[in-house]
């Protein structure tokens, strides 16, 4: 699946969304959301980054002026083929984002009363700045809205979770090629690991290998444990 097939219509689909639940606008801060929404892959910081979606008007993404380059460079920026009519909206340091994003919306202090949509997994002091800035305007979590979009997958995204499941089939099935007496958990993991990248998967989030007592615990970390004959592993 390309870094930009089928964004236009995520993105159509969420403003969709948006009106039949009778919100005026959704924000998206880094994370799953956004990569989903804009294919835009920009780290959780300090610095504001955010999209801002309204049920009607142009989508804008707000970005800290550092950050600009990656932006545009992304499948969310003008000339990306994705053509999703993202405005990209940088600030200065000397800038307040929130209060960029209020006016945006035309949700400044004292106007009419909207309801807001903020991503499920944004941090809660953006969320209260949001709420500072914006005190009359209603805020509710974006999941129901995003959940139904996400659910419903497209041909490019089915192909994309079959061959990520392939990969990782691949790996399990060297297994016994690792799991050795003599050799660490640690050791195990980070063949492990390296093999999953190797099949074609950008990141390892974490391995999990426990052997013998180790195994009792579902989220157990890898150590240095020694893998010893007849462990449960």
């Amino acid at each position: 699946m390309s870094d930009y097939e089928g964004l236009g219509e995520r993105i159509a689909g969420a403003r969709r969304g948006l009106a039949q639940a009778g919100i005026d606008a959704l924000l998206v801060t880094p994370g799953a959301d956004l990569r989903y929404l804009t294919g835009y892959h920009a780290l959780p910081l300090e610095r504001l980054t955010c999209l801002v979606l309204p049920a009607k008007g142009g989508p804008r993404l707000v970005v800290p002026a550092l950050e600009e380059p990656a932006a545009h460079a992304s499948p969310a920026g003008a000339s990306s083929p994705a053509r999703l009519g993202i405005q990209i909206v940088p600030w200065q340091e000397t800038e307040d984002p929130v209060a960029l994003v209020a006016k945006i919306l035309g949700g400044v202090s004292g106007t009419t009363a909207t309801t807001i949509a903020l991503d499920d997994h944004m941090w809660a002091e953006k969320v209260l700045a949001f709420r500072a800035a914006m005190p009359n305007a209603q805020q509710v979590l974006a999941g129901p809205v995003l959940r139904h979009l996400r659910m419903r997958k497209g041909t490019a995204e089915i192909q994309a979770l079959r061959s990520a499941g392939a990969a990782i089939d691949r790996v399990h099935a060297r297994m016994a090629q690792w799991l050795q007496v003599g050799r660490t958990e640690r050791e195990v993991g980070r063949d492990i690991a390296d093999a999953i990248i190797a099949e074609g998967h950008t990141q390892v989030d974490f391995v999990i290998v426990a052997s013998g007592p180790n195994g009792a615990s579902p989220h157990a970390e890898v150590s240095d444990r020694v893998i010893e004959a007849g462990d449960t592993v």
